[in-house]
């Protein structure tokens, strides 16, 4: 017990230190890199786009938070701030839209991504060191959700006006690290929430649903809504909460 609680309060240290270098700055300032960075941005219309739009995003080291907007002509809004070493070795980053699927991979950068409400959309986010921050917000269509760290944070809040549509899945997951789940469900949409972690916390507050089994919640109407959101948390060593409704 007494090391796995060095371990939660060591892991803890290490996250505030990634959320603080990583997160965007008070005011929308940027990231704190330690040397010389540039900026880009990178948009686009919907145009004639239909259908579901996958947003696919690989970062090896730094940051990134995706919101949305109410605005029914964007298909999305990318601005990044990477340090000019970085540039120098690898070049520009390049955001393509091909097939329905907006696509990043970069190195190391710090992302900031703006998505429209004209169009569902699917993201899978892997960044292997850094922080995640997801807000789905009024105006978000919603499918499959999947964000994957190696060490980092992960945190999500899910407001009640967002548009689920179907059976989605929500899939979180760090080797090392913290998830932070808030989700406030539309009153139409049924809920399942599994969290696991081999060596670390939970803490979850979920006042209306049903734990099951062991850390497994699930609200009176899972099996019968037209709509559900399944969401699975998982840390190998880290800490995972989450707020529930």
């Amino acid at each position: 017990m007494v090391v796995c609680v060095v371990l939660v309060i060591a892991i803890g240290g290490i996250l505030v230190g990634l959320l603080a270098f990583y997160s965007p700055l008070p005011g929308g300032g940027g990231w704190n890199w330690s040397d010389a960075t540039t900026d880009f941005s990178f948009d686009d219309t919907l145009g004639s786009t239909t259908g579901t739009v996958e947003l696919d995003l690989d970062i090896s080291v730094g940051s990134v938070a995706i919101t949305f907007e109410n605005d029914s002509n964007l298909l999305y809004r990318i601005d990044m701030e990477v340090p000019n070493n970085t540039v120098t070795e690898y070049g520009n980053p390049v955001v393509t839209f091909s097939s329905n699927t907006i696509t990043l991979d970069y190195p190391t950068a710090g992302v900031n991504v703006t998505l429209g409400s004209g169009v569902n959309y699917t993201l899978d986010v892997d960044l292997t060191t850094g922080a995640i921050d997801l807000k789905l917000i009024t105006s978000a269509h919603i499918g499959d959700v999947a964000l994957n760290t190696s060490v980092g944070a992960i945190s999500v809040v899910m407001t009640d006006e967002v548009v689920v549509n179907g059976d989605v899945e929500f899939s979180f997951q760090t080797s090392v690290g913290a998830i932070n789940v808030v989700a406030d469900l539309p009153t139409d949409v049924g809920g399942s929430f599994d969290v696991t972690t081999s060596t670390g916390s939970i803490e979850v507050v979920a006042p209306g649903w049903t734990e099951s089994t062991q850390n497994h919640y699930e609200t009176g109407d899972y099996d019968t809504a037209l709509n559900t959101v399944t969401i699975t948390a998982i840390t190998g060593t880290g800490a995972v909460s989450a707020v529930l409704t």
